[in-house]
């Protein structure tokens, strides 16, 4: 008996795992392809209720969470008249993982599943990118699942994954991972993660990405007196220089990037300051406002053949969709691991978990990486379990 719970419980974390692999398509009517894992993951949740493995604990860890569940209900009830609406759903989600996580933390072995989806994608990236593999549209109709060829002078093409949000998203999923599998491993593995992380994340062109991994894997290699390692990224840099690696920094063509996302966030920032206090409290509420360049309107008064986003800045899109109140609700989330590790600093500083979250923060300075919820996840996943390694302690 004891196996087979043992069983749902992986299947359950299992489902977790797939969710950035599973391309959006629309299978019916308010069903897609994505959210086939999520009702897994509901159902041997009931199950592992129903089978007394799971618990739902007055735990005031919980109550972070909550506080910020219930805010973003009652702001979208106030603003657009609905409690109901994709973003609440998706926090409902995440409160759950985070219920499960704190009753089954000490059973899992989470690093193993890490592992394999980090291999699984940049496999995936390496692979495709020479084969120049191209499996099609998702329903966003925008990018490639696989390659996608371009203009550029110095490559044909670079790769997507499954996940919304296209190359650069699929090159922060890769960093997170790399850091993450590097940080936990030593070795011949050490220098094999490095190897896949550079190229798998390299064929994304994706510079924040590149920046974030290449800064905290020299941290951790330093920090971690794992010197014979960065023999093996100076080999892998040199490698992947032949593929245009200066070009894709220096190239002027590619600064209109850079550009359009200060743009974006210095649009945001004047907006802000335009804003009444109300508006800067509560926010205009999750998906009235978008940005198109300097451009930050509501989303109906946008022409439809644009394609309205957030500032590229995960925390300016937050306090623009939620206010002042919702950010820092939301920030309160993470107090509690956040003050763990400066207890602690000179160990969580090696720590795979912690680096991870870190380079995820790093990230969403610079992309909408925390609405991107194929890719945020994981990141959610990864900061629960690091509470539960804290009521453990």
């Amino acid at each position: 008996m004891a196996k087979f719970k043992n069983k749902l419980i992986n299947i359950q974390v299992i489902s977790l795992f797939i969710i950035p692999l599973i391309p959006h398509y629309i299978l019916f009517p308010n069903l897609h392809s994505d959210d086939i894992p999520v009702f897994i993951f509901l159902i041997f949740f009931v199950i592992s209720i129903l089978t007394k493995k799971i618990s739902i604990l007055n735990s005031k860890d919980l109550k972070p969470i909550l506080l910020f569940i219930l805010y973003i209900c009652l702001q979208n009830f106030y603003i657009n008249g609905q409690f109901l609406f994709s973003e609440l759903f998706r926090y409902i989600f995440y409160f759950l993982i985070f219920v499960t996580i704190i009753n089954l933390s000490s059973e899992i072995n989470f690093d193993k599943y890490f592992f394999y989806l980090f291999f699984a994608l940049t496999t995936f990236s390496i692979v495709g990118y020479f084969f120049e593999i191209q499996l099609g549209t998702d329903s966003y109709a925008y990018w490639n699942i696989g390659f996608n060829s371009n203009q550029w002078i110095f490559t044909n093409g670079r790769m997507n994954g499954f996940q919304a949000g296209g190359p650069n998203a699929f090159g922060g999923l890769i960093a997170f991972l790399g850091i993450f599998c590097t940080a936990n491993s030593s070795g011949f593995l050490k220098n094999i993660v490095i190897i896949f992380c550079t190229l798998g994340c390299f064929f994304t062109y994706s510079r924040a990405a590149l920046i974030v991994f290449f800064a905290f894997l020299l941290f951790n290699l330093i920090y971690s007196k794992s010197y014979s390692s960065i023999f093996f990224l100076l080999v892998s840099l040199i490698f992947i220089s032949m593929f245009g690696l200066i070009d894709r920094f220096t190239s002027e063509e590619e600064t209109e990037g850079i550009e359009d996302r200060l743009q974006m966030q210095e649009a945001t920032l004047i907006n802000f300051n335009e804003r009444n206090v109300i508006e800067n409290l509560i926010g205009y509420g999750f998906g009235n406002y978008g940005i198109v360049r300097n451009s930050i309107q509501s989303i109906d008064e946008f022409d439809e053949d644009v394609r309205p986003t957030g500032p590229h800045n995960s925390f300016l899109f937050m306090i623009l969709n939620y206010g002042i109140f919702g950010i820092l609700l939301f920030l309160n989330i993470f107090a509690k691991p956040f003050f763990a590790f400066l207890k602690n600093i000179k160990t969580n500083l090696n720590s795979p978990y912690y680096l991870s979250l870190g380079s995820f923060v790093a990230l969403s300075l610079t992309g909408d990486f925390i609405q991107n919820h194929s890719i945020s996840v994981i990141f959610f996943l990864t900061f629960f379990i690091v509470i539960g390694q804290i009521n453990e302690k």
